[in-house]
């Protein structure tokens, strides 16, 4: 298991965190679920960091063009209904 504090380093994740923290920010509901999911959608790219990548060739309009896919097969689940909105984050 690995274990990433994203806290610690400067990015605009340390924005979304203020903004769902901030009591006047909360009343906002539309606002306040907006960034769960852009909270979600770093999160996910951080995950994606993680995954295990081989070579691949894609054929594309202009020619052949070298290219990493993951060979990780990846489940997203979400239980509780407060996670919904961190849940479409990550499959953006």
């Amino acid at each position: 298991m690995q274990l990433h504090n994203i806290s610690k380093e400067n990015s605009i994740l340390n924005t979304f965190i203020a903004e769902i923290r901030d009591k006047t920010i909360q009343n906002d509901r539309m606002r306040f679920r907006r960034n769960i999911e852009r909270i979600g959608e770093i999160l996910g790219y951080e995950l994606s960091k993680t995954f295990n990548y081989k070579p691949n060739t894609v054929e594309t309009p202009l020619g052949n063009s070298s290219v990493n896919l993951t060979t990780n097969n990846v489940v997203v689940c979400s239980i509780l209904r407060a996670g919904v909105p961190l849940h479409n984050g990550l499959l953006n």
